[in-house]
C-alpha cells in the first residue's frame, strides 16, 4: 500500500508540462544529503489509494500531467497500484511520470509510464538540471520507445 506526504502543481519536474506531483513515502535509496529525508519513512503520511482518485479531479483542468515522486518501498504490490493508478490518469487524458530514486534500467513494469526518471541523487554530479548528473529523464514516443530527454533540464 502506497503513501503520500503532500501533492502539489509543478512546471518543472517533467519538461512541457505542468504537473500534479505526488510524493511517495517509503523510499528505500537512502541518498546521501537526500532534499526530503521524510520520504523515507514507511507509512508516512495518507493512503493514496484512498485519495487518488479525488486529487487527480481537484486538479485535473490545471494539469497535463500526474507525477509520481518515488515507488514506496518497491514491493511488487505497490508497483501494481502506480501501474493502475497511472492507467486511470491516462484514462482521463493526462500523461504520466515516474520518478524513481533508483539506479536501474527501464523496467517492464514502468513501461506504461509515459516520463520516467531513474538514478539516485548523488551530490558529487549533481541533480538533473546539472550537465554532470548519473540521473536520467526518458519520454515515450510515438513508437513506444523511450528517449532520453534529460538535456532538457539543463540551462545553457
Amino acid at each position: 500500500m502506497l503513501y503520500y506526504t503532500e501533492i502539489c502543481l509543478s512546471p518543472y519536474e517533467v519538461p512541457g508540462e505542468q504537473s500534479i506531483c505526488i510524493y511517495i513515502s517509503g523510499c528505500c535509496n537512502r541518498c546521501k544529503n537526500c532534499h526530503y529525508p521524510e520520504l523515507q519513512l514507511p507509512e508516512y503520511g495518507d493512503v493514496l489509494s484512498k485519495r487518488i482518485s479525488d486529487i487527480i479531479d481537484l486538479y485535473y483542468s490545471q494539469a497535463s500531467c500526474v507525477c509520481f515522486l518515488g515507488e514506496g518501498r518497491g514491493r511488487q504490490e505497490e508497483k501494481e497500484e502506480l501501474v493502475r493508478f497511472a492507467e486511470s490518469a491516462q484514462q482521463k487524458g493526462l500523461k504520466t511520470c515516474l520518478y524513481s530514486g533508483r539506479d536501474s534500467f527501464i523496467e517492464e513494469w514502468m513501461k506504461g509510464f509515459d516520463y520516467i526518471k531513474i538514478g539516485s541523487y548523488q551530490e558529487d554530479f549533481g541533480a538533473l538540471d546539472s550537465q554532470t548528473t548519473n540521473q536520467r529523464m526518458y519520454r515515450k514516443n510515438a513508437n513506444g520507445e523511450f528517449e532520453d530527454i534529460t538535456f532538457l533540464f539543463w540551462c545553457e
